[in-house]
């Protein structure tokens, strides 16, 4: 790995700090030419500045995309380290880049700001602590020893490929959020255990804690302050543990801000004047250290730059017995609110003065990033001015947000007037009195969002709705129950009673004309037989733009981890445009919750007849695309295994269920039978070693003796099909076994049935891993996928060659990258013999058109492949070649929002020459992967007519 000319740059004198051209993705703080660009970049380096950096890494986008902050720099920044180690501590609590670069005395310093607070000494005290460090003067002309200091990877986002980076440099549970939101979940159930306070007003104050640090690390609150509160206290903590004073200042915020924000009722005046637990309470929250002697809470963080968000993390632990409360990570909040409120979105709410609502608000995250977006929005349409606070007030008035939770509603306020603090500068919050509206029972309501709606109280003006409603099966208030009825009435049943889609259906309704929605929902609503209908209804019905399809991203919501979808849909008929389907996968990025990462190949465009009419588009679709749906849609033409079974009258389904919850009774026949667990279906075959003997004991469903009768072809539930055929022992099996049991006569049939399975293995495996609707997660089938399975009367599946790459690439690779995300084999460095495989597969698809193909050597650079192929004798100059990486890092990076990042390929035709681009992955250079590019590849050259 070369060096990076960024590092050379950085070794230059202070007096010159200009970076050359080929940096261009470092963006000089000082120069005021970048609040001509995108709003969000402009955000980023106003944030900069405040933190006194001199440069901001963004990695390289296309023209007209916003870029996404990587990285910090600072240039001989005069600071001793114990002040930059303040400034780390600063950094790190605000999270905004995940590195920061720091150049002084001849070397260059990498900190972690997305992981361990390095910055805390053992002894619990802030201390400088770079990550890793670079010597310019020794090494700058020498290979660079870390990836991280290549600064094409870093510019191409190359640089989280690989796992190993990411888990060095980022780390969602490390993370100021997350460790902030476990440290005041430990004080919480400390305090409970030590019965400190009823639960309500223990972490009412919790939270107003952390408002009042915000207020107080901003110098808003003073000692001035404390002390007409509290005689002789200068901080917010010597205040809080006097019954007394902790009343007179609650009662003098309140008078000051208004907004009901710090409002307390007479009730819990009286118990915070009365209690002698406040003492201890403060103890406990200011804890300077904890048993570890690591520092805590209050002089690890800095309170002035954690973002709002925070408050939701604390939601998310306060309402930890509520079920349907999932807490919704800001990154996904910024995607989506990025796809639904989009600038020219927003200047049609401007115009009109429509509101956006969040029908199940929770603790207001949805609400907080809308209000942030339309500052920015009104910042960026008036010269980058700072909104006074009428104007604060005004846009803070048009988010509004229902919730059945009373105290979800009170932190959605906490929540969206900290946002407004954060939009004021220090002597405005100084200045202004009544700053807060009162926003309960005015913006926010605490209701069933269908009573809500059935009432009036949302108004006739909302022209966005988003959000993640409750994924129940149930009909938990009056309002839900009497909606269903309406929709049942109208339109049919809803799958399951699902409340969540109940939420899409109404909001649609309540939309104005023209308006958006952009929600999550179970992804049932895609993959399970029961919702087609309820799917079908909401294509014909609404014009449905994009499907957020997030299926294969493990651990994005924590513990509970339910699998989404994000809809997004326009409130008018249908337009008959594309439906994007993007089909997002789990990466080093979402794990470390820094954003979502969306490939050019999972992004897949269907008709809306298509939709309409075929139900696997979705599953094929999350397992490879086009070439897949079509492979799909033609097998299932022909006879399956079940209509063969039931043709001839025999017994097919699953092995017995032992009795259990559900009762069950005993069987005169199983006990003492052998017992074929269904591990001992192996690839090789029957584990004889595994069979052991039915024990005693009730058992449920089936209950009929031939299905465990000889002759039968047994089945495992399993993604690789392993199977057996038994011709003479009766055999007793679990459900996760399925048996086609014949007559003696129909032994041969059975036979050639066992050996379609064994020669068809592959492509069965890969019908299965594009159909199930149960193989997401884990490599377990239903008895409706063996069923499926085609059978046809030919005897043969009559595969194209390309089908047959379609198969081996979704059985060897794709079904797992479903599973595993960046720990797939797929998303390993392509090989030298894959690279030849991709190319022979692409020169023979596009030679069915174009004959006299070639390829020529790769060019690899760090994270890139360039493979140029040529028509006939002609080779490529490798002339310029430094010239040309750059051009190819430019192209291999965009980014549409900063919390989305799309990955491109390119493909560039000059003269004889085509030069495909693409990162260095394995699953970019796939032969499957060929045929897509060559069927593009077709589509261009018919294009410029050649």
């Amino acid at each position: 790995m070369q060096h990076a000319t960024w590092l050379r740059a950085l070794a230059k004198p202070s007096t010159d700090p200009a970076i050359p051209e080929p940096s261009r993705g470092l963006v000089a703080v000082r120069d005021g030419t970048w609040r001509g660009g995108d709003p969000a970049q402009v955000t980023v380096l106003e944030k900069a500045g405040q933190y006194g950096a001199d440069y901001v890494f963004f990695r390289e986008t296309a023209a007209g995309q916003a870029p996404i902050a990587e990285a910090l720099v600072y240039v001989d920044d005069g600071l001793g380290d114990d002040a930059f180690a303040e400034v780390h501590r600063r950094l790190w609590s605000w999270g905004g880049v995940p590195l920061v670069y720091r150049k002084s005395r001849g070397r260059v310093d990498l900190l972690r700001c997305a992981h361990t607070p390095d910055f805390v000494g053992k002894d619990g005290r802030t201390r400088y602590h770079a990550f890793a460090s670079l010597d310019l003067l020794t090494t700058v002309d020498e290979a660079v020893p870390a990836p991280w200091w290549d600064e094409t990877l870093l510019r191409s986002g190359a640089l989280w490929d690989e796992p190993k980076v990411c888990s060095s440099l980022l780390s969602a549970g490390r993370s100021s959020a997350r460790t902030l939101v476990k440290a005041i979940a430990d004080l919480d159930t400390d305090l409970e255990s030590r019965r400190v306070l009823p639960e309500r007003l223990r972490r009412r104050l919790l939270v107003l804690a952390l408002l009042i640090a915000y207020l107080e690390d901003r110098g808003v609150l003073g000692p001035a302050l404390f002390g007409r509160c509290k005689r002789g206290a200068s901080r917010f903590f010597e205040v809080l543990a006097d019954g007394e004073g902790l009343v007179r200042l609650l009662v003098e915020l309140e008078r000051r801000f208004n907004g009901d924000v710090f409002h307390m009722t007479p009730e819990e005046q009286a118990k915070l004047k009365e209690t002698r637990q406040l003492g201890r309470f403060a103890e406990l929250v200011e804890g300077r250290t904890d048993a570890t002697g690591q520092t805590t809470l209050w002089r690890l963080y800095s309170f002035r730059d954690l973002p709002v968000e925070l408050i939701s993390h604390v939601y998310q632990h306060f309402v930890r017995n509520d079920r349907s409360a999932v807490y919704t990570p800001p990154f996904l909040v910024r995607l989506m609110l990025e796809e639904a409120l989009g600038w020219a979105r927003l200047d049609q709410l401007e115009a009109e003065g429509a509101a956006v609502l969040d029908p199940s608000c929770g603790s207001g995250v949805f609400l907080v990033e809308a209000y942030k977006r339309m500052i920015l929005h009104w910042r960026w349409r008036h010269g980058w001015a700072d909104p006074d606070v009428a104007t604060l007030r005004r846009l803070v008035l048009r988010v509004r947000g229902v919730d059945v939770n009373p105290d979800a509603v009170e932190l959605a306020a906490f929540s969206l007037c900290l946002a407004m603090c954060e939009s004021l500068d220090t002597e405005a919050l100084q200045d202004t009195t009544e700053l807060f509206p009162k926003l309960r029972r005015r913006s926010l309501h605490t209701s069933c969002f269908f009573e809500a709606r059935a009432s009036g109280v949302l108004g006739q003006d909302v022209g966005v709705v988003v959000g993640n409603p409750p994924f129940e099966s149930k009909l938990a208030t009056a309002g839900a129950r009497a909606s269903y009825a309406r929709y049942q009435a109208e339109q049919g049943k809803i799958p399951d009673k699902q409340v969540a889609f109940l939420f899409v259906h109404e909001s649609l309704e309540l939309l104005r004309p023209g308006g958006v929605l952009c929600m999550l929902q179970n992804n049932g609503i895609l993959y399970t037989y029961g919702a087609l209908e309820f799917r079908r209804r909401l294509f014909e019905a609404w014009d449905v733009r994009e499907v957020l399809d997030f299926t294969s991203v493990r651990g994005m919501f924590g513990a509970a981890d339910p699998r989404v979808v994000a809809v997004v849909i326009e409130a008018q008929p249908p337009s008959g445009r594309q439906v994007l389907h993007a089909t997002f996968r789990r990466t080093g990025r979402v794990v470390a919750e820094q954003g979502c990462d969306l490939d050019y190949y999972d992004m897949h465009w269907l008709q809306h007849a298509q939709v309409l009419a075929d139900d696997s588009v979705w599953r094929g679709n999350l397992v490879g695309g086009g070439r897949v749906v079509d492979l799909v849609a033609r097998l299932r033409e022909m006879r399956t295994v079940g209509a063969f079974a039931e043709q001839r009258g025999w017994d097919m389904g699953q092995g017995f269920i032992r009795g259990g919850s559900r009762g069950g009774r005993p069987s005169a026949y199983l006990p003492g039978k052998t017992l074929l667990p269904s591990e001992a279906l192996t690839a090789d075959g029957l584990d004889e070693s595994q069979l052991g003997v039915v024990p005693d004991g009730p058992i449920e469903e089936p209950r009929s003796p031939e299905r465990f009768t000889a002759p039968m072809l047994l089945v495992r539930l399993h993604a690789d099909l392993q199977h057996h055929l038994e011709a003479k022992r009766d055999l007793a099996y679990a459900d996760q076994v399925v048996g086609v049991c014949a007559p003696k006569s129909g032994l041969a049939e059975l036979r050639r049935l066992k050996k379609w399975l064994h020669d068809e293995a592959r492509p069965l495996q890969a019908f299965v891993a594009a159909t199930s609707r149960k193989l997401q997660r884990a490599p377990a089938i239903m008895k409706a996928d063996i069923e499926a399975l085609p059978y046809p009367a030919s005897g043969s599946l009559e595969l194209t060659p390309n089908e047959r790459i379609v198969v081996d690439d979704l059985v060897d690779y794709c079904r797992d990258f479903v599973r595993l995300g960046e720990k797939a084999e797929v998303m390993r460095v392509a090989a030298a013999d894959e690279l030849r495989g991709f190319c022979d597969a692409y020169i023979r698809q596009v030679g069915t058109i174009y004959r006299g193909l070639r390829a020529l050597g790769p060019q690899r650079w760090p994270g890139a492949i360039c493979q140029p192929f040529v028509f006939g004798d002609a080779e490529v100059s490798l002339d310029g070649v430094k010239e040309l990486e750059r051009r190819v890092l430019r192209l291999l990076a965009s980014t549409d929002g900063e919390a989305l990042r799309v990955r491109r390929i390119a493909r560039v035709f000059d003269g004889p020459f085509i030069l495909l681009l693409k990162p260095d992955r394995l699953r970019y250079w796939l032969r499957s992967i060929a045929l897509r590019d060559a069927d593009e590849t077709l589509a261009e050259l018919h294009a410029q007519g050649l």
